[in-house]
């Protein structure tokens, strides 16, 4: 049996986003790991702006973004997103 940790859920998103805002995981991984969530989950709106910043991260040196640059917006994007899914679940 393998100890490989996957992530395929909406709840697994949330589970990432409050391991980065904690700091107990890279926020340039963790973003692209909810990105590949939101791939499995056909892209979810809650879930977009990590897309795009896993697209930002990786390759735009040339135009001025690097991985650093995305850092605040990934904390900013966890924050979005655990938030809106508590207010989701308090009808909010």
């Amino acid at each position: 049996m393998s100890d490989i940790r996957t992530y395929e859920t909406f709840d697994d998103a949330k589970l990432l986003a409050q391991d980065i805002l904690s700091k107990s995981l890279d926020a340039n991984i963790g973003c692209a790991l909810i990105a590949s969530i939101a791939v499995k989950l056909r892209h979810p709106e809650s879930l977009e702006l990590f897309s795009a910043l896993a697209h930002d991260q990786s390759g735009h040196d040339q135009v001025g973004i690097s991985t650093a640059d995305c850092v605040d917006d990934i904390f900013e994007a966890c924050h979005v997103l655990l938030g809106s899914s508590t207010n989701a679940r308090h009808g909010i």
